[in-house]
């Protein structure tokens, strides 16, 4: 049975490897040990309570919840996960506004940390998309490309994919193109045409060279998938036919079912967009979704190998698991 270590040992090793930096090699000498057995000793001094850390930076981040839903999602190709804070201190619990802004700072803070020189960053309009590119902040330049997976859905400066972009790619400092184009055609033959034209071939070659995409889900047929139901001005029989083959999601513009994949719709036909096919091509994918009544949506996603990272507030994080 090794000899039982004082705490004043205990101490005094930890206080010359953590507080003056020492190498274990010293630390040992000056005990007259092993630097091996020094290794052990600075773990029963963290066991014991002798040593304790106290990290300042703040971690808003529920990072327990992130470890449960990497280990339940990992065989789907899920590689990370990004739980924010429920709220801030200055919130309480069950404002949604406040849950909102604390995950579009996530996100912004996950575009910030694996968004690089020469990239180039994918967006597709939605609520929580925006609310992360009005909240980001960046303390380096980031000199990536910013483009859009479809053309644009509205003159409203609030749904503008030409904002979207622009404005993320002056706040990180880089590059943006347009997509000169609507999102969506009056007709499936008007959506053929666009799609042959020189503008909105480039625009989608930009998409499908994307290394990295940062775009939301929306969930059929409720919230921002309700609104984009109303810009592609959806007729009852649309609508109809995305219900009665059972779609659960949107994904970049495209309705997909519960097994995550494509479902054959005739609003696909009029839409000037990658359709999910291109998407999962593209190596990164980071979803954000907020709310547990987005748990389905977000699961297909799962399933059908569309999320790489995925960013979720803990209400809906909880939710995925049960």
């Amino acid at each position: 049975m090794a000899p039982r270590v004082s705490m004043e040992t205990l101490a005094k090793a930890a206080y010359w490897y953590y507080v003056q930096d020492l190498s274990q090699k010293e630390v040992a000498r000056r005990l007259g040990t092993s630097q091996s057995n020094v290794s052990r000793l600075m773990r029963s001094a963290r066991e014991l309570g002798v040593v304790t850390f106290d990290i300042s930076y703040p971690i808003h981040r529920e990072l327990d919840l992130e470890d449960e839903l990497r280990s339940a999602f990992d065989e789907f190709g899920v590689r990370d996960v990004v739980v924010s804070q429920a709220f801030s201190d200055t919130h309480a619990p069950g404002d949604s506004q406040a849950a909102v802004m604390s995950l579009a700072r996530s996100g912004a803070e996950w575009i910030q940390d694996n968004v690089v020189d020469h990239d180039t960053l994918a967006l597709f309009w939605g609520t929580t998309v925006k609310a992360m590119v009005d909240v980001a902040r960046f303390d380096r330049r980031i000199d990536a490309h910013v483009v859009q997976l479809a053309g644009e859905w509205s003159v409203d400066p609030g749904l503008s994919g030409h904002n979207l972009v622009r404005d993320l790619a002056d706040k990180m400092g880089g590059r943006y193109s347009y997509f000169n184009a609507p999102a969506v055609a009056a007709s499936a033959e008007e959506a053929d045409a666009l799609l042959s034209t020189p503008e909105v071939t480039r625009s989608l070659e930009f998409a499908r060279q994307a290394n990295v995409a940062f775009l939301g889900i929306g969930s059929f047929p409720t919230d921002t998938t309700r609104t984009f139901l109303d810009l592609a001005r959806a007729t009852k029989a649309e609508v109809s036919e995305a219900k009665k083959k059972k779609v659960v999601g949107q994904f970049a513009g495209r309705f997909y079912d519960a097994n995550g994949e494509q479902v054959n719709l005739a609003i696909h036909r009029r839409l000037v967009s990658l359709d999910l096919a291109d998407v999962r091509r593209i190596p990164t994918i980071a979803a954000i979704a907020h709310g547990k009544g987005k748990a389905a949506a977000v699961r297909a996603a799962i399933h059908g190998g569309l999320i790489d990272v995925l960013i979720v507030d803990p209400d809906l994080g909880r939710s995925l698991l049960t």
